[in-house]
């Protein structure tokens, strides 16, 4: 492994750390952060270091970094941007060895900010220490307990799924809504400008990281385009590497320069490179993490053939024009399997055909369980996709029906070898459907923890596993 690697994996897996700017007084930086970060329960040692606070939290505060008791391995910055340089030059005379800088107002502010962003780096150099940042959230390791500065309440829970991100505010959406989908993480990092460690950094080292197997990344532009490009190679060859790219139009280039400081480039351009180098293009966060949920539960190019089931005509045709526009197939069954279906499904309103309409959302137990282990067998197709719109409420279905239909879908996955995919679709809009909503998702994270995917929508899925196939051919 190289310097950087080794670097990176320190500041990562930082046991001891110090935040400078730590305070008691509700709403500062300094405070949300050390709140943060004593809710999360960071494994090593917390200091708090602020000259003008004896005590914060029931903790001691120290005058600076000479005055604590060991050199820390990372140093938080909570403080204003033009108060960081002497800091800086405490952390390369300590032997710190990394930094974290909250604070905007550098290279994204034009030329005096990026003077000082200069200044920061030169400090860095001749110190033998590296920087995330400035202008971002930090870091999110489940292993440590190292949390993002509003990342209270995220999961203690370790993962394989790596996010970088210059945005802040994504890097905690992603965080959190993933964890709720049964995505843990190895690691997240927010960035920021990446005046010095950057987007190609973290690529690198999250393509060789053993505890990483997907990389997401939320892009708005890069220092230095060839370095990224051979990384994002390097990095697409050994994982899925899901890159979402923004500044593609005239107006969110200029948004990026004002957010970051950062060239977004051209929409083509980059849509060519992200192709040649074999990631996986993704937009926005619902898309980002229902591509990561395909990746999981269905595999890298699991195949294009699909098998559209559910209780209702409309649903199938529905579903066989979306997959038709993301370059998906239906094609009919193999006839085995078409006799079979046919012997079980004798009621009326049940189609047998590929989409295959089971007449009902959920037709009689002793019914369904044989009926999706056929449809998941059948030889013509590679993934068996199960639309359960549940219009009628939990009181309808049952819970113990709900429970059943998992563990059918579960032992069809098992059974056949191939994926299966369930939309999930919510026709919970009251607020008296909230017991609805809630047996919803425990049935979602059921299915989830039984290794098959869920999409809240019919589009949503087929989009997802386009691009697990590598988008539309």
């Amino acid at each position: 492994m190289d310097s950087d690697y080794a670097q990176i994996d320190s500041i990562l897996n930082a046991r001891s750390m110090a935040v400078v700017g730590a305070s008691g007084k509700p709403g500062k930086f300094g405070s949300v952060f050390v709140l943060t970060q004593l809710a999360m329960g960071f494994d090593g040692s917390l200091y708090l270091v602020n000259p003008g606070e004896k005590e914060i939290f029931g903790r001691p505060a120290f005058p600076d970094l000479s005055s604590l008791p060991e050199v820390p391995d990372l140093v938080y910055l909570t403080i204003p941007a033009h108060l960081c340089m002497d800091v800086l030059e405490d952390c390369g005379r300590l032997g710190v060895k990394g930094v974290i800088v909250v604070a905007a107002g550098f290279r994204e502010l034009g030329a005096e900010g990026e003077a000082l962003e200069g200044e920061a780096l030169r400090i860095a150099r001749e110190g033998g220490f590296r920087i995330i940042g400035p202008n971002c959230f930090g870091i999110y390791n489940a292993r440590n307990g190292l949390t993002l500065l509003p990342g209270h309440d995220l999961s203690r829970t370790p993962g394989d799924t790596a996010f970088l991100s210059q945005s802040g505010g994504f890097s905690v959406h992603v965080a959190r809504m993933g964890n709720s989908l049964g995505i843990h993480f190895s690691a997240v990092v927010s960035y920021g400008n990446g005046a010095d460690l950057n987007e190609t950094d973290f690529l690198r080292y999250f393509a060789r990281d053993p505890r990483t197997s997907y990389i997401a990344a939320y892009l708005e532009g890069v220092r230095n385009a060839r370095p990224f490009l051979a990384a994002l190679r390097e990095a697409a060859g050994r994982k899925p590497v899901i890159l979402w790219k923004v500044g593609g139009s005239a107006v969110s280039r200029q948004a990026v320069r004002s957010h970051t400081g950062s060239l977004a480039g051209s929409a083509e351009i980059w849509k060519g490179a992200m192709a040649q180098a074999g990631a996986i293009p993704a937009s926005g966060v619902d898309e980002v993490l229902d591509v990561l949920i395909a990746l999981r539960h269905l595999g890298r190019r699991p195949g294009r053939r699909l098998l559209l089931a559910g209780g209702g005509g409309g649903l199938g045709t529905y579903g066989a024009d979306l997959a038709e526009g993301e370059g998906l197939e239906v094609p009919p069954l193999d006839p085995g399997s078409a006799a079979a279906l046919k012997e079980i499904l004798k009621r009326a309103g049940a189609v047998v055909a590929n989409p295959l309409d089971i007449g009902t959302p959920l037709i009689p137990l002793p019914l369904f369980g044989p009926s999706m282990k056929e449809a998941a067998g059948n030889r013509s197709t590679d993934i068996l996709v199960f639309d359960l719109a549940l219009n009628f409420g939990r009181n309808m279905i049952g819970e113990e029906r709900l429970g059943a239909a998992a563990d059918a879908l579960a032992l069809a996955r098992k059974d056949s070898g191939k994926p299966v995919a369930v939309v999930l679709y919510s026709r919970s809009c009251d607020t008296e459907d909230m017991a609805t909503e809630q047996s919803l998702r425990c049935f979602r994270s059921r299915l989830l923890g039984e290794g098959i995917a869920v999409f809240p929508s019919m589009p949503r899925a087929m989009r997802a596993i386009a691009l697990a196939n590598g988008g539309c051919p």
